[in-house]
Parts: structure tokens; C-alpha cells; sequence
């Protein structure tokens, strides 16, 4: 790795008796990079900062708390371009490890060989997302307690499998052949989903056009992978910010609808009245 002394903390950590390994890169870079001819089952967090992953003539940046997960036995490359430097976390998880976490709970053995999930980037879900904060702030620490890291660590490992496979199922429903072709419809349908996210509100020509397809593309795939369109599932995120405002704060109805981007108090409760069956009044009481 590259760096100098001091760039980033490494932990490496057998658990258990079985001999699984885990290890842990957590620093800060200033330029440079490193290669990985190998590749070990990891997920790579930059929540500051910037990082270029070129895996299989791809390139995947990550900045602003996006993720990647990477799959064993798969090379790549990495290159911290920012002068001003990148904060990143990585976790590598040993193939044992992974096959145990691939287990169903209706199997009495591990299976034999490794997957291979899409790697795309993505926004880590709210329990993949507090597990890498966690985990980031944990090993900050000198002398990070072994008991405490491994359940942590374990834990990541589990929701990593869970949105990984997640990953597997929607490149699937893209209908797409080659596996090639699915990833990449999945990074795309990925990037309208986190415009979405981000600014709820959009035009359907601007959403395609930022995710790189037709109009006509993004409503068949967003569809098949997500079971809604983008407008839909644009309601439905308000629609649960909404509800999470009104359990955890005193806003007004007439605040939240502004909050959230609803023009008028009347839009946004037959909205709510749709999605939930109930007033916002009777939901916050509920």
C-alpha cells in the first residue's frame, strides 16, 4: 500500500475458533493508491473525500458515504485522487467467514463456493449505514476491544450478505443476459434511485437522462426492479419521511408538507390519506 507511515490504521483480527479472519483498513489518504491482484470479499466506505475503484475495466467512485462491495478472488485497483484527503473504511471478510454467512438457517453446512454479487455503487441502507459509523468511530481508538469488534464486525458481514444478495435479485429482474449488461443496468437504475432520494421532485426526461437511459428504458426497469415507477417510489420516500417526522417531532402537518417538497397542506394530506389510509393528525396519535 502506498502512503507512507501513518496513512491508514490496520487491524487484523482471527474469530472464533475456525480460523476466520477479518481485517480492517481505516485511515486517511493523501493521493497515491494501491493494487489488489487477489481480492478478498470487502465493502469499501468513503464518507470524505473521494476514491476510484477500477475493477474489470469499470471505474466506481465513491465519495459522500456511497459503498462498494467487491467479491473475493476479484482484482482491482484503487487511486485516491484528492489532494486535501479521503477518509475510508474497508472491511475484508476470509471466503470461510463469507460461506458461514451465506448459510440459511435450514442448512447444517456451508456452501462450497464463493458468489459473485454485481459490484455497483449504492448508498448503504440505514443499518449497513449506523454499522459503518460505528465501526469507523470504534476504530478510531487505539486499542479497539476484540469482544466488541467482532460482534460488530459480524454483524456488518450479515446486512452486507443480505444487500448484496438484494443487488443479485434486482440485476436478475433488469432481464438483462449477460451479466455485463445487468450490472450495468443496475448501476444506472441505482443512480436514478439516489436522485431520487436526493431531490424527490424531478422530471422524468432529467431522471433519465442523469441515470443514462431512455425515458422508456428507466420505466420498464425501474419497474421490474423496484415494482413501482420513479414517481411512485418518489411518494413513497416522502411519504416515509413524513411519517418519521410525525412520530419524532412537533411540526405541523402544513411544516412537514413543506419539508418533504408538497406545494400545498391539501396535496400532501391526500397524499398521506393514499399511501398510509390515515390523516397525518390520526397517524401521529396511532
Amino acid at each position: 500500500m502506498l502512503g507512507g507511515p501513518g496513512w491508514r490504521e490496520v487491524w487484523s483480527r482471527e474469530i472464533g475458533d475456525g480460523g476466520g479472519e477479518i481485517m480492517v483498513l481505516n485511515g486517511h489518504a493523501i493521493g497515491g493508491g494501491l493494487r489488489d491482484p487477489d481480492g478478498t470479499f470487502s465493502i469499501k466506505w468513503v464518507p470524505r473525500g473521494r476514491a476510484v475503484y477500477r475493477v474489470g475495466g469499470a471505474s466506481h467512485h465513491l465519495s459522500d458515504a456511497r459503498t462498494v462491495i467487491l467479491n473475493a478472488k476479484q482484482p482491482y485497483e484503487l487511486e485516491f485522487p484528492e489532494t486535501f484527503g479521503t477518509q475510508t473504511l474497508c472491511v475484508f471478510y476470509s471466503d470461510d467467514l463469507l460461506r458461514a454467512a451465506m448459510m440459511r438457517l435450514d442448512e447444517d453446512e456451508a456452501p462450497d463456493g464463493l458468489p459473485e454479487f454485481p459490484d455497483v455503487v449504492f448508498r448503504p441502507d440505514e443499518v449497513i449505514a449506523q454499522e459503518l459509523e460505528r465501526l469507523h468511530g470504534f476504530f478510531e481508538a487505539d486499542d479497539p476491544s476484540a469482544q466488541a469488534s467482532e460482534e460488530q464486525l459480524l454483524a456488518l458481514l450479515q446486512a452486507v450478505v443480505a444487500s448484496a444478495r438484494g443487488h443479485a435479485g434486482a440485476a436478475e429482474r433488469t432481464g438483462a443476459l449477460k451479466a455485463s449488461t445487468r450490472k450495468l443496468l443496475l448501476a444506472r437504475l441505482e443512480r436514478a434511485r439516489e436522485i431520487l432520494h436526493q431531490k424527490g421532485d424531478v422530471s422524468l426526461d432529467a431522471l433519465a437522462r442523469e441515470a443514462g437511459l431512455s425515458k422508456f428504458h428507466l420505466l420498464r426497469l425501474f419497474k421490474a426492479v423496484h415494482g413501482m415507477t420513479p414517481s411512485g417510489y418518489a411518494t413513497a420516500q416522502r411519504m416515509e419521511r413524513a411519517k418519521v417526522m410525525l412520530k419524532n417531532s412537533a411540526l405541523t402537518a402544513a411544516a412537514i408538507a413543506e419539508a418533504i417538497g408538497y406545494e400545498s397542506d391539501s396535496a400532501f394530506l391526500r397524499a398521506f390519506r393514499r399511501h398510509t389510509g390515515a390523516t397525518p393528525a390520526a397517524y401521529r396519535a396511532g
